[in-house]
């Protein structure tokens, strides 16, 4: 398999939005340490400021299991754990792909 993606979707309990998305400035530079890391993108819902969604595409598995199993991912997680109501982690892979260059 080649490139590999990441749809996470995370609830968190109400009116706790704001700290997670501190949680993820404090995480932000790691990502840019990450060889084969190439797209992480947290997003908001525009109906829901409870409910975030977050991107991830990879050049390969390898390239993602060295991102899960980071240091930056290990304190990430630890930030978010006192307020994440659920959290759903599906793998893809891509299968189209625009506007991104190499």
């Amino acid at each position: 398999m080649g490139t590999v993606s990441v749809i996470a979707t995370l609830t968190v309990k109400d009116g706790t939005g704001d700290t997670l998305l501190a949680a993820f400035d404090e995480f932000w530079p790691s990502l840019e340490r990450e060889p084969g890391t190439k797209q992480y993108i947290l997003h908001r819902s525009t109906t829901n400021p409870n409910l975030f969604f977050v991107t991830e595409l990879y050049t390969d598995q390898a390239a993602f299991e060295a991102h899960a199993g980071g240091d930056g991912f290990a304190k990430l997680g630890g930030a978010l754990g006192d307020f994440i109501e659920s959290f759903d982690l599906q793998m893809a892979e891509p299968v189209k792909i625009a506007g991104i260059q190499p």
